[in-house]
């Protein structure tokens, strides 16, 4: 990993050992670029949410290009993609907010869902399994939001802990979050933890639980085997948490993944064992000094996504 070591494993991350997979870049964008989020439609097209940019970009595996789709009036953090393909994006200009829901349709056209005057950080994002809300993390205040996806506008706090919080200033509390069987994993970030939350019958949140410690997640992805992917942002990588607890690193600054800000698994005809990285080329923390490109990696990982979409 040539120089790279010390960001596997320290006294604040634990990733394991050093397990680099296949790789490569299918997209980029210039130095100074902020590829915050993505996810995948059910055609294979990759959306990226470019929080630098205020728009959502499209890559399509098929032909290698990528297009620009939509234009937002703030900031782009969170994205989730419905069973229609509707786009639900949460953003926001961080520290002062607000925060914003919109839907972008299939076609770009983007409409203003929700104001979230007291969000902050409003960040990652995913359907709740009911089909018609969006659980929303808030990343300085300690909330998971829950947004009806049905009335514009309408909005109100699903889950309320100071473990949600962050306790360093300028990093995220509550930052990626998924639904696997019923169940909200959610990453926090500056407090390196990735935690579970069950989800009881009337939709409402149970319980925190902790999964793993000593991991600087980002946003993450599933795959069908129950390990959870995750790209750690400042520490430059991106791992694999396995339902046993093992951890490995499967690429970092060297491998283009300076800046790692989420995962998402393909869904393209010869995508399904592939996993599609955001990255922002250590914008944030430059690797040895320098700031690379924003990219979009492609990893080969050897198994499917645990598919979530949603009814809505």
């Amino acid at each position: 990993m040539s120089g790279a070591d010390s960001l596997i494993s320290g006294p604040n991350h634990d990733g394991g050992a050093w397990s680099p997979v296949p790789i490569r870049v299918v997209a980029t964008w210039p130095v100074g670029s902020f590829a915050e989020n993505l996810t995948v439609r059910s055609d294979g097209t990759v959306c990226i949410g470019l929080y630098s940019h205020r728009r959502i970009d499209c890559h399509d595996p098929a032909t290698g290009g990528t297009r620009r789709l939509a234009e937002l009036t703030a900031p782009p953090m969170g994205l989730a993609v419905a069973a229609d393909d509707t786009l639900w994006v949460t953003g926001g200009q961080f520290p002062k907010g607000p925060g914003h829901v919109w839907r972008v349709a299939p076609d770009g056209l983007v409409g203003h869902w929700a104001h979230l005057p007291d969000a902050p950080f409003i960040n990652g994002c995913t359907l709740h399994p009911d089909g018609r809300t969006l659980l929303a993390c808030e990343s300085l205040t300690g909330r998971i939001l829950a947004v009806d996806l049905r009335e514009p506008g309408r909005w109100s706090a699903w889950l309320t802990d100071d473990i949600l919080k962050s306790d360093v200033p300028q990093i995220p509390g509550a930052n990626g979050i998924k639904i696997k069987d019923g169940t909200a994993l959610v990453t926090i970030t500056a407090r390196r933890l990735v935690l579970r939350i069950p989800i009881a019958p009337d939709g409402a949140a149970g319980a925190v639980e902790t999964v793993a410690e000593r991991i600087r997640g980002d946003d993450f992805a599933i795959g069908s085997s129950g390990a959870l992917y995750i790209a750690t942002h400042g520490q430059q990588t991106v791992m694999r948490l396995d339902p046993s607890g093992a951890r490995a690193t499967l690429a970092g600054p060297d491998e283009g993944a300076a800046g790692a800000t989420s995962c998402a698994f393909g869904r393209a005809l010869g995508d399904a064992t592939a996993l599609y990285v955001t990255t922002t080329g250590g914008l944030l923390a430059p690797y040895q000094g320098v700031v690379q490109e924003a990219k979009l990696l492609r990893l080969e990982v050897g198994e499917k996504g645990w598919l979530t979409h949603a009814r809505a």
